[in-house]
């Protein structure tokens, strides 16, 4: 078992960096005001997607497969709704 879940995570979210698109594009924006509305949709992303994990007394392990769960899924949901905002703006991904 991983003794480390926040290790973990990094690995992932490194891996998942690595493996997607890099830039959105809109042909009337510049790379400035591409990069502007994405701050924007991700921040908007964090706001409407808070965090649903709860801490556990249990211990410093007991639950720690279930908070590391918790915010992956959270980060997927950010994600997703980060790139719909972006797309609402009439961006596509290159």
């Amino acid at each position: 078992m991983n003794k480390n879940p926040a290790a973990l995570l990094c690995v992932l979210a490194l891996t998942a960096c690595a493996s997607g698109p890099t830039s959105w594009y809109r042909e009337t924006s510049s790379a400035d005001q591409a990069e502007r509305d994405r701050i924007q949709c991700e921040r908007q992303a964090r706001i409407n997607s808070p965090g649903t994990s709860t801490p556990s007394y249990r211990g410093i392990n007991a639950g720690g497969g279930s908070g590391v769960g918790d915010g992956l899924a959270n980060a997927e949901r950010q994600s997703g709704l980060a790139n719909d905002c972006m797309r609402g703006k009439g961006y596509t991904l290159r």
